[in-house]
This record gives C-alpha cells, sequence and structure tokens, in this order.
C-alpha cells in the first residue's frame, strides 16, 4: 500500500515538472509528418546552442522553430504552414488529466487572416475528447496566440513585398 501511494506520488510529481520539450520529442511522427524524430532533436539542439533552429522537412523544404521555452514552442513549417504548442496545466482536471498540450496549426493564406486548427492532447499524445476547463490566463493565452499568427502574417507580408 505504501509504495502504490509513493509511486502516485512521484509519477504525479514527474508529470508536473514535464516541459514542452519532453512531449515534443516523443510525439508520433504521425501528427506532424513534415519533421523526422531526428528533426525534433535537432531543433532542440539548435535552439539550446543559441543557433538558428532550421532543417530540411519531408517535403523537402525548410522548417524553423522560432521558438523554444519550457511550456511553448512555434515553428514555421513552411510558408503556409506555422505550427504553436503549448503545455498547460489545469485547474480542475478532465478525469485524472492534469497536463495537457494544445497543438495549433495555422495555415496562412492570402487572406488577412490565417485559418487556425486547435487541438487538444494528453502528454502522452492521446487526444482529448471532452471540453477542457481552461481558466482565464489560459484562454487569454490562446487569444493572443491567434492575435500573432495574425500580426505575424501581416509583417511577413509586408516584408516580403
Amino acid at each position: 500500500m505504501l509504495v502504490a501511494l509513493i509511486a502516485t506520488i512521484v509519477g504525479q510529481a514527474s508529470a508536473q515538472d514535464l516541459k514542452i520539450r519532453d512531449v515534443f520529442k516523443q510525439m508520433p511522427d504521425s501528427l506532424m509528418p513534415y519533421l523526422t524524430g531526428n528533426n525534433r532533436l535537432d531543433f532542440i539542439d539548435f535552439m539550446d546552442s543559441n543557433m538558428k533552429a532550421s532543417v530540411s522537412n519531408q517535403t523537402g523544404g525548410n522548417s524553423e522553430m522560432t521558438a523554444l521555452t519550457d511550456d511553448s514552442l512555434s515553428i514555421r513549417m513552411s510558408d503556409a504552414l506555422r505550427v504553436d504548442m503549448m503545455l498547460m496545466n489545469l485547474d480542475e482536471p478532465v478525469d485524472s488529466i492534469r497536463q495537457v498540450i494544445v497543438f495549433v496549426e495555422t495555415f496562412l493564406t492570402d487572406t488577412i487572416y490565417g485559418e487556425s486548427v486547435c487541438k487538444i492532447y494528453t502528454v502522452d499524445w492521446q487526444p482529448v475528447t471532452k471540453d477542457v476547463p481552461f481558466n482565464e490566463a489560459q484562454k487569454s493565452r490562446l487569444s493572443r496566440l491567434n492575435l500573432q499568427n495574425i500580426l505575424k502574417w501581416d509583417a511577413d507580408k509586408l516584408n516580403n513585398s
């Protein structure tokens, strides 16, 4: 009984210590077919070394990780696709889930707004099918991400004109 209790406590503590890099390394290739597992590891190594984190992707183009923090990352997969990931702790667990990965793909088009698709996963990359009770700060962060995608698109268009 004591061993089970200790294992549960240690498991909960280690889950809270996860960083986005940990789950990114373990992400199934099928969720981001542009990149191989080695590409993902290279991104992290380049960012840790303060180098430009650019890799050749599976389509023959280049992808670049533009941001990496303990709880988020951003990748320009191509001129038309940006991926943002955030690791969020939940104030109110969903079943036994206390952390989720928010995976946002933004498809940039010739209009002013990109089209974003948001998916939620557990830290072991299982889809979350229930509503996730994000707190106000998390909702605000997701809203800012959407605005940032719009502003980034505008800046890129202006700089390339």
